[in-house]
C-alpha cells in the first residue's frame, strides 16, 4: 500500500512539472524594439533583420527578462 501511494505521488508530481513547460514559437531574427507585458503574458517586438515589418510574438517570462530593448533576438535567449 505504501509503495502504491509513493508511485501515485511521483506520477502526479511528474505530470505537474510537465504541465509547467511553455513552448512558444520562436520569432524572427532581428533586434528587440519593445517588450510588452499583458497580465501574465509576455511579448517581444522584433524588427527583423530581413527588413520586414516589426513582429510581436509571445515568449516565456524568462525570455522576456533575458531580452532587453536593442538586444539581438534570438541570441538574447541563448546567452
Amino acid at each position: 500500500m505504501h509503495r502504491l501511494a509513493l508511485f501515485i505521488s511521483a506520477a502526479v508530481a511528474a505530470l505537474a512539472l510537465a504541465g509547467c513547460a511553455q513552448d512558444f514559437d520562436q520569432g524572427p531574427k532581428g533586434r528587440v524594439t519593445d517588450k510588452v507585458k499583458d497580465g501574465k503574458k509576455f511579448y517581444l517586438v522584433v524588427d527583423p533583420a530581413n527588413g520586414a515589418d516589426q513582429k510581436k510574438f509571445r515568449v516565456s517570462k524568462y525570455d522576456y527578462h533575458d531580452c532587453n530593448r536593442g538586444s539581438k533576438y534570438p541570441k538574447c535567449i541563448d546567452d
